[in-house]
Formats: C-alpha cells, structure tokens, sequence
C-alpha cells in the first residue's frame, strides 16, 4: 500500500493492521531504510516473572502433562491457604 507522510512524518495505519489506536508498538529502522512497525505487549514490572523462560518452560509442561492425563485431584477442603501465604498448609 502507497501512502505519503504528512507534514509531521506520520501515516495512517491500515484497518488490517495488527495495531490499533493508542496501542503500543515497536518500531524497528533496518539498515537498509525499511521500516518494521511491530504490536507489543507492556509487562508491568511485578508481573515480569511470568514471563521468563523457567516459568513458561514451567507452564508448558504442566499444560503437556494436563493433556496427557497426567494429573491429580484437589479438592477445594482438602487444602487451607492461610492468608498472606503463597504455600498454604494442610489441616
């Protein structure tokens, strides 16, 4: 698609395009001049330890074993998570 920048070097974006109105985007200037306008996601800063390598890794897993009928039952007495505790204990 052929567009021109207006005077403040802007563009409009597309409707097929992946990125909406006041949604944060990286862009990206590749050596040769291109241009690569890519959707992100802002992590907030206590929520970054989702998403490292170990705690996908982790996850994946868990969802591998879940599919493979690999699982336990818990029930909801069974368990009693004090507060302020991320272990709980049993009773």
């Amino acid at each position: 698609m052929l567009q021109m920048a207006d005077s403040r070097r802007r563009f409009v974006m597309p409707k097929e395009a992946a990125i909406g109105a006041n949604e944060p985007a990286d862009v990206e200037v590749l050596p040769d001049g291109r241009v690569v306008i890519s959707p992100v996601r802002v992590i907030p800063v206590h929520e970054s330890w989702a998403v490292t390598h170990e705690s996908l890794a982790q996850t994946a897993a868990a969802l591998k074993d879940y599919k493979a009928g690999r699982t336990i039952g818990v029930k909801a007495l069974d368990v009693k998570i004090t507060a302020g505790s991320a272990k709980g204990g049993r009773k």
